[in-house]
């Protein structure tokens, strides 16, 4: 049989877990972050503001890289563009996207 031709490779639980559960940090600790400016006042508002942008550019560029790393992993395993590897890179880099356009409104 040939590879080329062949169902999806098996992809290991432990990768898939490390796969998955990775960019779920990075978005919990962005959404946290971006939601501290909602909610702070006066000095605090303004540090947090000179250096928002930047991190959540960081944070974002490391989320939508982190998670095309992660279709290229599924592309390479063919796995269905149903399969958890496919789905939840794009919910995260949609996520990373909404944030930075949320840090975005907030330092205005």
């Amino acid at each position: 049989m040939n590879s080329d031709t062949a169902g999806p490779r098996p992809v290991s639980p432990v990768w898939q877990f490390i796969c998955l559960l990775a960019p779920v940090v990075m978005s919990g600790f962005y959404l946290v972050y971006a939601l501290v400016g909602l909610f702070i006042d006066g000095p605090d508002k303004v540090k947090w503001s000179d250096e928002a942008l930047q991190v959540g550019s960081l944070v974002s560029l490391i989320i939508v890289v982190m998670n095309l790393l992660v279709m290229m992993y599924a592309l390479y395993h063919k796995l269905k563009l149903t399969h958890l590897l496919w789905i939840s890179p794009i919910v995260h880099i949609t996520i990373a996207i909404a944030l930075t356009a949320m840090v975005s409104v907030i330092i205005i």
